[in-house]
């Protein structure tokens, strides 16, 4: 069933967001194709050219937006929503309609990110050799004491971990949004600044608690920055498990409330 329901979430997240790939990729390749016409990049571009990137700069707005929207979308009309009726009624347990909601969010901001990404690859073509840009960056680290490969994944692992924590962050608000009669919408924006505002509070409570444990911290902190390859990896590390955290509690509290405190329109 959980197949099905995935099944079911991508297609209904790529319904908006494939044709926008396809377009950002394609002004992309038009763009490269004037670049290479004209021998390179120029600050003083002619119409068709200032045009053109004008219409990728707007889809590339497109995109991250149309994301954002189509998340918020799916999760509060597939769930709280008129086709929560439906959807709770699945013989499934609650946090597997939620974690389908996440995964398919999830993959569709990376394929966007990645999306982006390739865009920008292909926009330089013709003046950036991306092969000899990653080696010389490889070298660099290298001689910095840093493996890049694995710099690398866990650069993607803080990517993904910090998406999963903004994603759950949203659905908290969404949901807390839901628990009010009136003026939903709303009282999700507020919940949402909210989260942020208590966010704010607990790191500051945090960063002033006990002295010595805080000394014993950056103590620990400093021995490992002396050293760039330890260092880089415990900060990476650490950011990657302080979304988790996150991620982690805004997950379980949405399921909460999505199964004791449901409030379908």
């Amino acid at each position: 069933m959980f197949g099905k329901l995935m099944k079911y979430e991508l297609k209904s997240l790529s319904k908006g967001l494939v044709p926008l790939y396809g377009a950002i990729l394609a002004v992309a390749f038009i763009n490269q194709f004037m670049f290479w016409m004209n021998g390179t990049m120029q600050m003083d571009m002619d119409v068709p050219q200032m045009t053109a990137i004008m219409v990728y700069t707007a889809l590339c707005v497109a995109v991250a937006v149309m994301t954002l929207v189509i998340i918020v979308q799916r999760f509060d009309k597939g769930l709280l929503g008129q086709e929560g009726y439906l959807m709770f009624t699945l013989p499934v347990p609650t946090w597997q309609l939620t974690f389908s909601k996440l995964l398919g969010a999830t993959i569709m901001t990376v394929v966007s990110g990645i999306v982006g990404f390739l865009s920008i690859m292909i926009l330089g073509a013709s003046e950036i050799s991306w092969t000899d840009f990653l080696w010389n960056a490889g070298k660099v680290f290298s001689e910095l004491g840093i493996n890049h490969i694995t710099m690398g994944m866990e650069i993607f692992l803080v990517g993904i971990a910090s998406t999963v924590a903004s994603i759950t962050q949203i659905y908290l608000a969404i949901a807390l949004g839901h628990l009010a009669n009136k003026h939903r919408v709303a009282m999700a924006f507020v919940s949402y600044i909210a989260i942020n505002v208590v966010q704010s509070i607990l790191s500051g409570l945090l960063a002033m608690g006990d002295q010595s444990m805080t000394s014993g911290v950056f103590a620990f902190l400093n021995t490992m920055l002396t050293t760039s390859s330890v260092g880089v990896h415990a900060a990476l590390g650490i950011g990657i498990a302080a979304s988790l955290v996150q991620a982690a509690i805004f997950y379980f509290a949405t399921n909460y409330i999505l199964k004791n405190k449901l409030n379908l329109e």
